[in-house]
């Protein structure tokens, strides 16, 4: 029996259970509580975690406690996605409470995104030209406009998605803060 860092059994994973980015796809996966973890058990929800980085935070109670890609590596996963729900065992150090451990993680189950065959009266159609998933943002053509406009995966996130696909075909709400035209709202496009 191979259990790879999570405690699972690896040789019996269906390929099913695989998604497309390697990863097992469970709805919850339970790992050991490391003999290290001393710290206090806790449950949280994930705010952001950035790959390229190396960390991000998790939202417990009312503050973000850190979280850095050692304590995924030790648990056996690359990346956790915005939805999650974290079970953690916290420690101190000088810069205040961190994650030293994760228990377990938690994916809500997500329901079919509904896609329009037309936009609302604030949405505009566009076109994916691409977009990198572990920088976390990319660049969309919208129909009306001359320049590209920038969505970042936090957005892509509030709205529902993990990622999008060179040349899909979306809606999008635009606003431009002064740094340029940015994505606010992403829909699918059904055409």
């Amino acid at each position: 029996m191979v259990k790879n860092k999570a405690g699972i059994n690896e040789e019996e994973v269906n390929e099913e259970e695989i998604n497309e980015a390697g990863e097992i796809d469970t709805n919850e996966i339970d790992a050991p509580v490391l003999s290290n973890s001393t710290g206090e058990v806790r449950s949280g929800d994930l705010v952001w975690y950035n790959e390229r980085k190396g960390y991000g935070f998790v939202k417990i109670d009312d503050s973000e406690v850190f979280l850095h890609r050692s304590t995924l590596d030790r648990f056996g996963l690359i990346r956790l996605l915005t939805s999650d729900v974290v079970t953690v065992s916290l420690t101190t150090n000088e810069h205040g409470k961190v994650i030293q451990d994760i228990i377990t993680v938690t994916r809500p189950t997500s329901l079919p995104l509904a896609a329009a065959s037309t936009p609302e009266e604030d949405e505009q159609r566009a076109v994916v030209k691409f977009f990198n998933d572990i920088r976390g943002y990319g660049f969309v053509t919208a129909e009306d406009m001359t320049e590209d406009v920038f969505v970042h995966s936090r957005v892509l996130n509030n709205c529902g998605f993990h990622s999008l696909a060179q040349g899909q075909k979306i809606l999008i709400k635009i606003n431009d803060s002064g740094r340029g035209p940015q994505v606010n709202a992403v829909r699918l496009l059904n055409e």
